[in-house]
């Protein structure tokens, strides 16, 4: 898989939540959207195991 750079556009309401949460725990955004979704994958395992499973696949196709 490619590391190409990612763009999104979040809802108004959403950006307003990640920049105040930033500020508030002087983290920076991208740090808080990772450690959220790191948590989210941990909250749902079943869907983990089917991306991970994705990921060595297509890391390694020979096998």
């Amino acid at each position: 898989m490619a590391n190409a750079a990612l763009s999104f556009r979040f809802p108004e309401e959403f950006t307003t939540l990640l920049r105040t949460w930033s500020f508030v725990t002087e983290k920076d955004q991208r740090t808080l959207l990772q450690e959220a979704f790191t948590e989210y994958a941990a909250n749902h395992p079943d869907i983990k195991e089917k991306v991970d499973q994705i990921i060595n696949t297509l890391n390694n196709p020979s096998k």
